[in-house]
């Protein structure tokens, strides 16, 4: 006896013409279709503004350092966070498929190191160092760069903590002349620690160095001491206006109102050596002073952001195009290629 197959019906379909009757038989299983496809672009989160914006938070860090250093330290954490976040990211996906790789990942942290900490430090740095020889245009008479009066304004306000303005109430001249002897002496020793032959701290100082290499010839020197006569002879001038309760030209109404609540504060400590007022207006001329530098750095800080804020978007495209597709790509592929010796001496033996 034979044994039949058993035949499963229910993919058969009967179908009848004139002449005979066909069966067609399908598959039980018909092959799945083929998934259709996206034809549209990955777009990465990651690299879309504003978030994209996090990976620049430190640059701004950089930018407002002299005017605010724990802020601008802070301000570093948001972009630590983000190029770990992308990198990571990088890592693990391939667009949107699951595939962690090495290379992937080191590509990524290369970029992230050029676009967001390297170039643009650079920029903001340097627009910095613009933004204080343009300073020189706006005040011809003594043509000073920023930097060397922010240097000027910073030894004031400490000759201000050292010295008796008291005892030179009746001879201002001598205080000129004992506070340009030691000024010069200052600048002198400021303008040869901005020179180095030293290569590396050369170009140290050109890419990431705030402060430019400041040259003192005589006629510079010239200007600053006549620049720091004209700040001498306003200082005396508000001491005499605040001593006798005038309002200077220079204090806004919110400076003198501070110097009041100084005043007062003051009044309550009988044991000062210069007594109260002497005290209060010394303390007066500091926060003067300090604002003046204030200002200085908030110019150099604005030439920063300005540089930053012109260059943010070339940045990405110069590093994506020349550093990473046309150098670091081929590298990393010619590494990966690059058979090891174990697998030399494998290939070599199955010969």
């Amino acid at each position: 006896m034979k044994v039949l197959p058993v035949l499963k019906f229910s993919n058969i379909s009967f179908k009848s013409d004139k002449n005979a009757e066909k069966i067609n038989v399908e598959h039980v299983n018909p092959p799945a279709k083929p998934l259709k496809q996206s034809n549209m672009a990955y777009d990465d989160p990651l690299l879309n503004w504003p978030i994209r914006g996090l990976a620049f938070t430190n640059d701004i860090g950089a930018a407002i350092m002299d005017l605010a250093p724990v802020l601008g330290k802070l301000l570093w954490v948001p972009a630590l966070m983000y190029f770990g976040a992308d990198i990571y990211d990088k890592y693990k996906t391939d667009e949107r498929e699951y595939s962690p790789s090495a290379h992937r990942g080191l590509k990524q942290a290369i970029f992230q190191a050029c676009a967001s900490v390297i170039c643009p430090i650079i920029v903001v740095h340097n627009g910095q160092k613009i933004a204080s020889q343009i300073g020189k245009l706006n005040n011809n008479k003594n043509n000073l760069s920023l930097q060397l009066r922010e240097e000027i304004d910073t030894y004031t306000v400490n000759m201000l903590k050292r010295r008796s303005l008291k005892k030179y109430e009746n001879n201002i001249e001598g205080f000129k002349d004992e506070y340009n002897r030691f000024l010069s002496r200052h600048l002198n020793d400021y303008s040869k620690s901005t020179k180095t032959k030293n290569p590396f701290r050369i170009i140290f100082r050109l890419i990431f160095g705030s402060k430019h290499r400041e040259n003192i010839p005589e006629n510079t020197l010239r200007n600053t001491l006549e620049y720091a006569d004209k700040n001498i002879d306003e200082i005396f001038k508000i001491r005499e206006d605040l001593l006798n309760n005038v309002k200077p030209e220079s204090f806004s109404n919110k400076q003198m109102k501070n110097f009041q609540k100084t005043k007062a504060a003051f009044s309550r400590d009988t044991n000062t050596i210069e007594g109260y007022l002497e005290d209060a207006v010394k303390d007066a001329l500091k926060h003067n002073q300090k604002k003046k530098i204030y200002n200085t750095k908030l110019r150099k800080t604005l030439g920063g952001f300005v540089a930053l804020a012109l260059t943010i978007k070339f940045i990405d495209t110069f590093v994506e195009k020349h550093i990473i597709d046309a150098v670091v790509e081929p590298k990393l592929e010619n590494f990966s290629n690059k058979k090891t010796m174990a697998q030399f001496a494998h290939e070599k033996q199955t010969i």
